[in-house]
């Protein structure tokens, strides 16, 4: 069933002056695009006051078949070898239009009433979700090779999430602004929640395949949803005019460093991404089972809510789960309020159980190194500060953490049990403010620890500063609090406004907009893939940042947080390190194994 929802952005908007926001001068024409694959028609948007083309837009582009009915929970299924753009006729078919979002929660609490100016997009939520969005400079010289693309991994802490699909990402700032580093864009919908990362034993044996021994249902669907978007566009992307050579793909942090894994250890020629680019977060914990006793309690708890009998057979559990409605779906995840993210999900699967051991042990920027892959990765000062402003909006939930108990049982959510006890441990203060507890915890497993510890990792394993490139964000503009809630402080609602210039339409003055061009002005050229010059973005030493200062200025400084931050990232791997196995030996298991090497500690970073 169709539902529609606004989508503005995951922040929280002052409604009193928003009136300001969201002009771009910009209008609009149809634009037939021809292809050897069919006819689109997207749109070209132009720059009203010089009347000059910015760039084309082409949405709703499917990359694989509905995961509705019986593809519900499991893979994606490609789209058949002989299909086209145009329609059943051959008539050009109409891509002007954003697609479907997979249903989920609204993305952030949202004040206030929208206003005309602010071309919201109004999303329409159904499973038939599996489409991507391409934008393509125009009134630019195409280089030799095609147009570099820049593939965007959504955001959304895998709860929700989409591509690009909202007035706040709309990159027409960058493609007016960035004419001598123009490129494609890409974007993908892809399942997130309930429908993107539900996991269990039961989910395991319903798509188990004994002859391969594998499953095609065991969990971290929306990581596959976007590793075949991201197929999708490396086959098809000189159709418009990009280069499938030179495809950078990133976004939000812990997504991108799953796909960037998964990548490294695919065949070379399957290999994708060229270089990519880790926003405020990464991953520091190795994931659950897919079929642990958390997911399977989670599993279960739905099926209790939808009075199905949990002694069934598997089958029979996934039969009845896939023949209710997304909106009966949804209505159980109100009440439950569960938290669905990736798992660990073995042979065959799109998380190996020895990933974080691979980046330990230096084997995984190794691997980089030898291909040469770049990395862009980085944070901004204070992430805590949006987890805090979650919290007294009571954004995705109604409980409060006002007690150990409480800040435990939220904890056990998100990670394993000793994990929890380690934090509860060396977060505890005097002050025992269990909320605030709760966000700096959370700020810094997935953000702050994450970057650095991914960071020394990669160095560890052999790549250079001229191969990683660490940035830290310490400013935001003064007018920046007429339209986003001062309460967000330095946090990752800092990166549309500034690698997405979405700030252009968000109180940026004159002078804040030079100060992004200066910092971004190097990301700009390490999207263009040429190596025979330097990109400029002037980090020596491991422990270097380039750093935008609070004023608004642009420094090479030591990272204010490598220390203190590589000190959580070394506790917790130090909890992690004897779980799981190692590439090699996993080869070697069965399904369930988990074997431990009395050596392989002593190749952990020290």
């Amino acid at each position: 069933m169709l539902r529609a929802v606004k989508s503005l952005t995951k922040i929280h908007l002052h409604h009193q002056k928003r009136s300001k926001m969201g002009t771009t001068t910009s209008t609009q024409r149809d634009h037939t695009l021809r292809t050897a694959r069919g006819t689109l028609i997207g749109i070209e948007v132009r720059d009203a006051g010089i009347n000059r083309p910015i760039y084309r837009r082409y949405t709703r582009i499917r990359y694989a078949l509905p995961p509705t009915g019986d593809r519900r929970w499991k893979k994606p299924e490609p789209l058949p070898e002989d299909w086209i753009f145009s329609d059943g006729n051959n008539h050009p078919r109409d891509y002007r239009s954003f697609g479907a979002i997979c249903p989920q929660q609204a993305m952030g609490p949202i004040e206030g009433e929208t206003k005309p100016w602010e071309e919201v997009v109004c999303n329409l939520l159904d499973e038939d979700c599996l489409f991507l969005n391409i934008w393509v400079p125009v009134g630019v010289e195409k280089p030799v090779g095609g147009w570099p693309v820049q593939f965007d991994f959504p955001g959304g802490g895998w709860q929700c999430g989409h591509g690009m699909q909202q007035n706040f990402l709309d990159p027409i700032d960058l493609f007016r602004e960035s004419r001598d580093c123009p490129r494609i864009v890409v974007s993908a919908n892809a399942r997130v929640g309930l429908f993107g990362f539900l996991a269990s034993e039961d989910l395991v044996d319903d798509g188990w395949n004994e002859s391969l021994g594998i499953s095609d249902s065991a969990g971290n669907f929306g990581l596959w949803d976007l590793r075949m978007a991201l197929e999708w566009t490396h086959e098809n992307i000189h159709l418009f005019g990009g280069n499938a050579k030179n495809i950078t793909a990133g976004g939000y942090g812990p997504m991108t460093a799953f796909q960037v894994h998964f990548d490294a250890y695919q065949p070379p020629d399957k290999r994708i991404i060229r270089r990519s680019y880790m926003f405020s977060g990464a991953v520091s914990v190795q994931p659950e089972s897919a079929e642990s006793p958390k997911t399977q309690k989670q599993f279960d708890e739905i099926c209790e809510q939808l009075m199905i009998d949990r002694n069934l057979p598997a089958s029979d559990k996934m039969r009845l789960l896939r023949g209710v409605s997304s909106d009966k779906l949804m209505e159980v995840i109100k009440i439950l309020e569960p938290e669905f993210k990736p798992v660990t999900d073995g042979q065959g699967g799109f998380v190996p159980p020895w990933m974080m051991q691979s980046l330990w042990s230096g084997e995984f920027g190794k691997r980089l190194k030898q291909r040469g892959f770049q990395l862009v990765i980085g944070d901004p000062n204070d992430e805590k500060a949006i987890y805090d402003h979650w919290a007294r909006s009571r954004y995705r939930t109604a409980r409060v953490i006002n007690s150990r108990d409480a800040l435990m049982a939220k904890l056990k959510t998100l990670y394993p049990d000793d994990i929890c006890q380690l934090l509860l441990k060396k977060y505890a203060n005097s002050i025992m403010d269990w909320g605030s507890m709760y966000c700096e915890i959370i700020a810094d497993v997935q953000c702050h620890a994450a970057v650095r510890g991914w960071a020394q990792c990669l160095f560890y394993g052999g790549m250079t500063t001229h191969d990683v490139f660490r940035y830290h964000i310490a400013w935001r503009p003064k007018g920046f609090d007429e339209y986003i809630d001062p309460g967000t402080g330095i946090s990752h609602v800092m990166d549309a406004p500034i690698w997405w210039y979405s700030g252009w339409r968000a109180g940026f003055s004159r002078k804040d907009k030079h100060d992004v061009f200066d910092f971004v002005a190097p990301f700009g050229r390490y999207l263009k893939g040429d190596t025979s010059t330097t990109i400029g973005w002037c980090t020596e030493q491991e422990f270097e940042v380039r750093l935008l200062t609070a004023d608004g200025s642009v420094a090479t400084a030591e990272d204010p947080f490598w220390v203190k931050k590589l000190d959580i990232w070394r506790a917790l791997r130090d909890v992690q390190s004897w779980r799981g196995t190692t590439r090699e030996e996993h080869k070697k298991g069965t399904k369930n194994d988990v074997i431990v090497t009395e050596d392989y500690h002593s190749m952990l970073i020290p």
